[in-house]
């Protein structure tokens, strides 16, 4: 259905031209007589433009295109630029995920610096290290060589002709050891990526219910206006009958004016029905791209289509309910925070322990173990380098602070929640007691038309044998357009409530 629709998008000025020849010929045959009437009064100011409405309204097509509401659902997931810009959240949060992962990355540092004065050598270093952030405890590993020459060197700093290499390590074992600022980014980037994620549900969940409601708009326009066509044509060929009848005596000549204000009332129904249609059509035509992000309109000889009914009851709504407690987009988005906010406290603890970082590197551990020489000493025994580092500020009044801060706002995203959880069961709540007042309004509204009917019929069979007036056909059927009229306006306002009820539970589709 898509690929067809696809190709009817792209050619639906040829069908425009191709499916006018299907159109029915009484149709425009009965225009072409009302502009050629001799009632001037009536039909020059108009005729041409009904001959014009009959060949371009959607109820003179060939009634072979269908559009439905989930072939628009589809296609705005797969080409509507808002649908594909929801999709560089993705992108921008995998970008800040891998900006943190490289604060675990391998470096290579090379550095060389040499003073000649005087036709003498002052110094000549040369370090060249290699540094492994490793995630678990936060410890670094680094490997590396240096030489370091010269005349004017200390003995602390001076090494070997022949270089001198190294092996170590360094560990926090107090602030630092559960969690440091990097892994903290790199948990923050992960929580975010899965935020971007639920922001792009949450765009999409907007951008459909906005296209649902303007696609149901759509669909009672396009019905309004297929039900004035048909209403102007029974009150064409009612004129034309009461036209001879009156001719013959049958009727008085005043039945002739009634049925000609209400073929002219009809006229301005259908006419201001046809503005309508067109209008929604092209609103709807808003959400229509192709795969190349140029813009569609869609077709005039198209018509909307009901959905199949899905039925709405307790266990609906329990349903739907469960599913918005679980993954409803402003709640996750919440939930995120709370995290990320979670995150921030355990680093604000972190910050109240004081800084013990503890060093080792073995000098020419390496050049001993290639020549196996002193294989039995064991790394740190002979040439090592220990370091040890504690800092500890006293009152810790800033890092007090901030993880008051943080608590805080813990707190504030609670009580946040909680009212936020209150609202969306009350706007599903709301949104299912529209839709099961609308589906009785339905029921009782199909009866009625059906009542309507049998009272047309019986006063149309009144009418013909003389016992009835015109007056009284036209009330009784102009009560059954409005009827059907309202019917239909139902039950787009019926749809428009399952998508705001859809909508209201966070959720994507049924």
């Amino acid at each position: 259905m898509r690929g067809y629709w696809k190709l009817v998008i792209q050619n639906w000025y040829i069908q425009k031209i191709c499916v006018n020849l299907h159109k029915s010929a009484s149709s425009v045959f009965y225009c072409l007589r009302l502009w050629h009437t001799d009632n001037a009064d009536c039909t020059n100011n108009h005729g041409f433009f009904l001959l014009f409405l009959f060949l371009f309204s959607s109820q003179s097509f060939a009634q072979d295109s269908t559009f439905s509401y989930r072939d628009l659902h589809d296609l705005i997931l797969k080409n509507h630029p808002v649908a594909r810009q929801s999709g560089l959240l993705s992108k921008e949060a995998q970008a800040e995920l891998l900006i943190a992962r490289g604060g675990f990355d391998p470096k290579l540092e090379v550095g060389f610096d040499r003073k000649v004065f005087d036709g003498k050598e002052y110094f000549n270093f040369w370090n060249n290290q290699l540094k492994v952030p490793l995630y678990l405890a936060g410890i670094d590993l680094k490997a590396g060589f240096e030489r370091n020459v010269g005349l004017v060197l200390g003995t602390d700093i001076k090494t070997e002709l022949d270089g001198l290499s190294y092996l170590g390590f360094s560990v926090p074992l107090g602030q630092g050891l559960l969690i440091d600022a990097r892994r903290a980014a790199l948990k923050n980037a992960q929580i975010f990526q899965k935020s971007n994620d639920n922001e792009r549900v949450k765009i999409l969940n907007k951008l459909i219910l906005s296209a649902a409601k303007d696609y149901w708009t759509w669909y009672a326009a396009y019905r309004n206006q297929t039900l004035a066509i048909d209403f102007y044509n029974l009150a064409g060929a009612r004129y034309k009958l009461v036209q001879k009848r009156a001719k013959f005596g049958d009727l008085p000549a005043i039945d002739t004016a009634d049925a000609q204000v209400t073929l002219l009332d009809r006229r301005v129904m259908l006419e201001q029905a046809a503005v309508e249609a067109q209008n929604a059509r092209l609103v709807l035509s808003n959400y229509l791209w192709n795969d190349r992000d140029q813009p569609l309109e869609l077709p005039a000889n198209t018509q909307p289509t009901l959905t199949p009914q899905i039925r709405i009851d307790e266990a609906t709504l329990e349903e739907l309910m469960a599913k918005a407690r679980q993954n409803h987009p402003d709640l996750l988005k919440l939930e995120f925070k709370n995290q990320q906010l979670r995150i921030d406290e355990r680093l604000g603890k972190e910050a109240l322990k004081p800084r013990l970082d503890v060093g080792a590197t073995s000098l020419n551990y390496v050049h001993r173990w290639i020549t196996r020489a002193d294989n039995n000493a064991g790394a740190f025994r002979g040439d090592y380098k220990l370091n040890i580092d504690l800092i500890f500020p006293i009152f810790l009044r800033k890092e007090r602070g901030k993880l008051q801060q943080i608590r805080i706002k813990q707190q504030t995203l609670v009580l946040e929640q909680q009212q936020l959880r209150r609202e969306i069961n009350n706007d599903i709540a709301n949104a299912y007691n529209e839709v099961r007042a609308y589906e009785r309004q339905i029921i009782d509204q199909e009866n009625a038309i059906r009542n309507q009917r049998l009272v047309l019929r019986a006063e149309e069979k009144r009418f013909a044998v003389g016992e009835s007036q015109l007056f009284l056909v036209n009330q009784r059927e102009s009560k059954l357009n409005e009827l059907q009229t309202k019917l239909e306006n139902l039950k787009a306002k019926y749809e428009k409530a399952k998508a705001i009820l859809l909508f209201a539970a966070g959720q994507l589709e049924w």
